[in-house]
């Protein structure tokens, strides 16, 4: 079977493990002995000031970079990015910037159709397919980013602060939309985002970050229910944002110190 076309993992594993990793530029130190593991399956969310290096880390997480010391360990799986801006080529409508992926990887015309619609369907996008990106929305635009990350089926997404940009009612719609594909498929999950109650909304858990150089200084567990509208002003959700909130002002206290 074609790796680009087979289906997800369903095994409960380790996805990802970070030993002790630390990496710095030009003698800057961005993250500084982080441990942590990411369970086959899960939803992990990283937040932390602006610069502390939560980006760094997701790069190390998917391959883009390495770590100066310490040790990156992750299983041999399909992995997807869809980044802050979504970087869709503008001579290319939405269903063939949606496909590229699998044109990158050689799959015939026909089934990378078949998998880029079926993935504008997942993100309620069919309806501009034929559109190129400058016809669409700011929201249509990351719909087809994450579209676009979804179209290899991957075992592992990385998401770095993908609806940063959105206004409130947008970045709402798809944080759920977000949350039900994740609840349907299951791949491993990781979002980097400034953003404390998305966090707690999207993930099962939130690791709290220091300033530079980044280190984890809490881990809170987000309620485990089915999430929907009423979700974000539940007291489950709020007692979670609370929690990440003080650990991330006790962190940014202690470091001015």
């Amino acid at each position: 079977m074609d790796p680009q076309l087979a289906p997800p993992s369903t095994s409960h594993g380790s996805s990802i493990r970070l030993d002790r990793v630390t990496r710095s530029f030009a003698e800057v130190a961005a993250v500084a002995e982080v441990s942590l593991e990411c369970a086959e399956g899960s939803f992990t969310a990283l937040v932390g000031p602006s610069g502390c290096g939560k980006t760094t880390l997701l790069r190390l997480m998917g391959g883009l970079d390495h770590a100066d010391r310490g040790t990156v360990t992750r299983e041999s799986m399909r992995t997807s990015f869809c980044f802050q801006e979504p970087r869709l080529l503008p001579w290319r409508t939405t269903i063939e910037n949606v496909a590229l992926p699998l044109e990158l990887a050689g799959v015939p015309r026909a089934q990378r159709i078949e998998r880029a619609n079926d993935a504008l369907e997942q993100v309620q996008l069919s309806d501009a397919a034929q559109r190129f990106p400058h016809q669409l929305s700011g929201g249509m635009m990351m719909r087809a980013s994450l579209a676009r990350a979804l179209v290899s089926r991957p075992q592992l997404l990385l998401l770095d602060e993908p609806f940063a940009a959105l206004d409130e009612v947008t970045r709402y719609e798809l944080d759920a939309q977000l949350r039900a594909l994740w609840e349907s498929q299951r791949f491993t999950a990781v979002i980097v985002t400034h953003s404390i109650p998305e966090a707690v909304f999207l993930a099962q858990r939130v690791l709290v970050f220091t300033p530079r150089p980044a280190r984890i200084i809490a881990e809170v567990e987000t309620p485990h229910d089915q999430r929907d509208a009423h979700a974000w002003t539940s007291d489950a959700m709020g007692t979670c944002v609370r929690k990440a909130s003080d650990f991330l002002l006790a962190g940014i206290s202690e470091q001015r110190r």
